[in-house]
């Protein structure tokens, strides 16, 4: 298992804005205030989009602490504090409720308290769950952020629920006792739909915080912008198209071909960046909750809410399809490659080699085997050290690879042995290219080492009856035949 990851990685800034990040390295309140902004803002976006007291369609903040006090830590509680306290003024003066300033101050003090310490539990467990990963289990943390995230928002509805009756605002009576649900529905939105896209723009507005982001994999390279925005405006349309048709023909099941949103979504989930993805998510679900309002679609309200959190669910499942990808690209290319030399593994070589030797037979081609060796590698770790006895296998890998033709493979048997197959070759080719890689090997400099590099090389052709392991044997022998006779030498049979 990894160590956790470090907290303290900075965020490499994008060319042309690194003043903006020193900026924000150099003086941390401004972090502070862009996230109370950034918070305040989604607030009043969900304010507007209430369709009933209290209850909103999707409430965005909810999105913004949970993401944030999994960046920061304790860190963001005292600015998420300050803006449940200035919500509850502010909404007191939307509803012109007129209450007295001590009630809103226990009121804006019991929401603060239930909505930052469930998120608080739910943030803190998934970030040890992070600490404590490997990067091979990126499916079971999305799987958990899909649990704890819809949970902690259960557990803050239902805490919210019960601060606003312990101070009045809301009557103690059988329809209160059912506020949670509406509250967790906005709030469970607001996590699922925003939380890895937040997570993306805190890291940014806090460049030394939050190292583990950028380790979990979830990396591509960008493409065009504007085909990104033909997605978005595909996916939109849809959206308008089945929304508007829902509230003109006051068909209810027509509302659930708002599913087929996830056609144009999971196009951009898997041509797109996950940030890209995370911002087309975020979109759709404030388009969505626009248009609910806009065509007053409240008694729809259940199935676009969640169709939104569903979409988004499969969304961040989607994003695995990539990267799983990727590392099966990456594990397929190390049980090809030598790590060091990026010459063919032995295990590799071997099997290929067979094959172009049953190839080289068919076609009655030549086919030859150059096995070689630095002299007195053992003297160059001993004496200069393992670093530079890396770097005359990397240069030796190099410098071979560089007079090779297309068809020919490099391989590596361990050590600093290695082999090459010549399909297309015969002895004397063989013997031909071996003595110029001889000769060029005294070629190679390396800081630190003060000696030439040389090799021993043995060849051998191939033979109608031989298979590669016989050749290998045959080549080997000369090897240390050809150090035997003092090194630096090209032995073939004779």
């Amino acid at each position: 298992m990894q160590q956790p990851p470090s907290q303290n990685m900075e965020f490499e800034p994008p060319p042309g804005k690194v003043w903006i990040y020193t900026t924000l390295v150099r003086w941390p309140v401004l972090s502070d205030l862009l996230l109370i902004l950034m918070w305040l803002l989604l607030w009043q976006v969900s304010s507007l989009m209430e369709y009933e007291p209290h209850a909103s369609i999707w409430f965005p903040p909810a999105g913004v602490t949970f993401s944030a006090i999994l960046l920061l830590g304790i860190r963001a509680i005292p600015a998420i504090a300050f803006c449940c306290i200035a919500v509850t003024f502010w909404e007191d003066a939307n509803y012109a409720t007129h209450l007295p300033v001590h009630q809103l101050l226990e009121t804006s003090a019991l929401f603060a308290l239930a909505h930052i310490s469930a998120y608080t539990l739910g943030a803190s467990l998934l970030k040890w769950l992070i600490s404590h990963r490997d990067h091979h289990q990126l499916p079971s943390l999305l799987l958990a952020f899909t649990l704890i995230g819809p949970a902690s928002a259960l557990l803050a509805s239902y805490l919210t629920q019960t601060a606003l009756m312990i101070s009045g605002v809301v009557q103690n009576s059988p329809e209160s006792h059912q506020l949670w649900l509406p509250l967790w529905v906005g709030d469970l939105l607001g996590i699922i739909v925003l939380t890895p896209l937040m997570l993306g723009i805190l890291r940014r507005v806090y460049p030394r915080c939050g190292g583990w982001v950028s380790e979990l994999g979830l990396r591509q390279t960008p493409g065009s912008v504007w085909e990104f925005v033909l997605k978005l405006l595909s996916a939109a349309v849809l959206i308008v198209v089945v929304m508007m048709l829902t509230a003109a023909f006051h068909i209810k099941e027509m509302a659930f071909a708002i599913f087929f949103l996830s056609i144009p979504q999971m196009w951009i989930v898997y041509t797109e960046t996950p940030f890209r993805s995370g911002i087309s998510i975020a979109l759709m679900s404030c388009l969505t909750a626009v248009m609910m309002k806009y065509l007053a679609l409240g008694e729809d309200a259940l199935i676009f809410q969640f169709s939104i959190s569903v979409l988004a669910a499969s969304s961040y499942f989607g994003l695995l399809i990539p990267v799983l990808a990727s590392s099966n690209n990456r594990l397929r290319e190390l049980t090809r490659k030598d790590v060091l030399t990026q010459a063919y593994s032995r295990q590799h070589f071997f099997p290929q080699a067979e094959l172009e030797i049953q190839r080289a037979r068919y076609y009655r081609h030549p086919i030859s085997l150059v096995v070689f060796d630095i002299d007195h590698f053992k003297q160059i770790n001993d004496r200069f050290g393992h670093s530079i006895g890396d770097i005359a296998l990397i240069s030796l890998a190099n410098l071979v690879a560089s007079q090779l033709r297309q068809a020919d493979m490099l391989g590596r048997f361990g050590g600093d042995e290695f082999l090459l197959l010549l399909p297309g070759s015969d002895i004397n080719d063989a013997i031909a290219t071996a003595e110029r890689l001889r000769t060029s090997l005294p070629q190679i400099q390396i800081n630190g080492l003060h000696a030439p590099i040389t090799g021993s090389f043995g060849v051998t052709e191939i033979g109608s009856e031989d298979t590669i392991t016989s050749a290998f044997e045959t080549a080997d022998r000369l090897l240390l035949e050809a150090k035997r006779q003092g090194r630096n030498k090209v032995l073939s049979p004779s």
